[in-house]
């Protein structure tokens, strides 16, 4: 059926992994900057 189903496994979980990480640390900036936001607009 497939010749090499590991690396095809491999390949795609990789590929989940940076995917997830990329989404993780987006968030996170996300957040960091809506806060720099609103402290910036708040009157202090």
């Amino acid at each position: 059926m497939n010749d090499q189903p590991i690396s095809e496994q491999d390949k795609r979980r990789r590929r989940g992994l940076i995917a997830f990480q990329i989404v993780c640390y987006g968030y996170l900036l996300t957040m960091f900057l809506i806060q720099m936001y609103m402290y910036s607009t708040r009157d202090w």
